[in-house]
């Protein structure tokens, strides 16, 4: 008797948990307005600003691709996904990326990417076939690229990189 009484009671509340699960998710459609490193304020259809909170377990896209919150810009089209009160869980943003450009050490150098130590951390940059190499301002091939160097990334739209300036030679 307890026994059923047990499992009809966790089979109700497993029923009823997506539901209440669902009734606490909170989604904002807006224009950003601002941007700072705990917070995004997006402007609704309806003119109210909302200032929604983000975490270090956010997950960030601009266009699609996996993105930071230093890519997110004031004017873009923005969508937030949280779970009452806590930080949200997704940002999605639409909006015309200025080229990154990312400027450190070379750590390695592969044929598909490069990883550059900058003063956020490491970064690892995908190379493709379209990846130009300048040295001195002349157009020269990617092998010349060696551990230690001292190196200009300007990122293409897609995230890998566009164009690498040697700044200075490694040590």
């Amino acid at each position: 008797m307890w026994a059923r009484l047990v499992v009809c009671l966790a089979v109700a509340g497993l029923v009823a948990a997506p539901e209440a699960f669902a009734a606490d998710r909170v989604v904002e459609r807006g224009i950003v307005q601002s941007v700072t490193p705990a917070t995004v304020v997006l402007r609704a259809l309806d003119g109210v600003d909302v200032e929604v909170a983000i975490g270090p377990g956010t997950r960030i896209r601009l266009n699609g691709l996996p993105a930071t919150l230093a890519d997110i810009r004031p004017g873009f089209v923005a969508e937030t996904v949280r779970y009452g009160a806590k930080p949200a869980v997704r940002l999605r943003a639409f909006g015309r990326a200025e080229p990154v450009t990312e400027r450190g050490r070379l750590m390695a150098v592969r044929e598909t990417a490069l990883v550059l130590r900058t003063g956020q951390g490491r970064v690892r940059i995908p190379l493709t076939a379209a990846t130009l190499v300048r040295r001195q301002g002349r157009l020269v091939a990617a092998r010349i690229l060696r551990v230690g160097m001292q190196v200009e990334v300007k990122r293409a739209d897609d995230g890998s990189a566009g164009v690498v300036r040697v700044l200075r030679a490694g040590t």
